[in-house]
């Protein structure tokens, strides 16, 4: 409950009137419409999705949480994203909302230094987050789950897009191997994840490919990718932006 101080020949005041007061001339607190990647076909009751900056209190706690990593990422979506529940976050959509938070908060340059892979060099540099990157959006006839034949086991499994709460699932290549068949939600006529597990452990390696890569669809979504060419050693190569704690800085 707020204090109520007593002003001599006047009604009392509150702290939130005397904040109200304060704070009338302010800028209201912003947000933006964005279109999704996946266009929120994937969601339940989307109404569209809205981008609002980082706080300060945000920003504090990106830089004083070392090691948290993944978690922290997805509370900062939470909190600066509407219209979408973070749970069913697919991760097309959650990378395009993290360039989205960050140019928003910040402006769309981005000032970053990256160490050249053949001379070691640390060559400082930027990119325009709002330009710079192709949003490649889901087409109108892709669904979830979508059905791909197997081309060794010739028989059509059906494959979903993972979400957020299936993040553990995908931290390197033997934990997503040994989960594969959580992404798949029917293989021929049989829907039982016990056989699908045990027809995943028996399947050629074309066929893992194969739904691998349907897991991962990452020809949707933004590609955070950019030709990196070092002024001192003239080595060229693709890089990615680095998403560390310095990405949700001024810095």
């Amino acid at each position: 409950m707020s204090e109520i101080r007593k002003i001599a020949g006047k009604e009392p005041v509150s702290q939130d009137d005397i904040l109200k007061e304060l704070f009338k001339d302010a800028p209201a607190s912003e947000s933006w419409q964005v279109t999704l990647p996946s266009k929120g076909r994937f969601y339940t009751n989307f109404r569209g999705a809205s981008v609002s900056p980082l706080t300060y209190q945000d920003e504090e706690r990106i830089l004083n949480s070392k090691g948290q990593g993944t978690e922290l990422i997805n509370l900062l979506v939470e909190a600066c994203v509407t219209g979408v529940t973070m749970s069913e976050v697919v991760p097309m959509d959650k990378l395009f909302l993290l360039m989205k938070i960050r140019e928003i908060s910040y402006g769309s340059e981005y000032k970053f230094s990256v160490g050249c892979p053949s001379c070691n060099t640390e060559i400082k540099t930027s990119l325009d987050l709002g330009s710079h990157f192709i949003v490649n959006e889901v087409p109108e006839d892709l669904t979830d789950p979508r059905e791909v034949v197997l081309p060794k086991l010739g028989v059509t499994a059906k494959v979903r897009f993972p979400r957020t709460q299936d993040e553990s699932y995908l931290s390197d290549s033997k934990v997503l191997i040994s989960n594969l068949y959580r992404f798949i939600e029917s293989l021929g006529k049989y829907s039982d994840p016990l056989i699908i597990s045990k027809a995943v452990n028996r399947m050629h390696i074309q066929d893992i490919k194969k739904i691998i890569k349907e897991v991962h669809k990452d020809e949707y979504g933004i590609d955070p990718r950019f030709m990196f060419e070092c002024p001192s050693c003239k080595h060229s190569t693709m890089m990615s932006v680095p998403l560390g704690a310095d990405f949700f800085s001024v810095s």
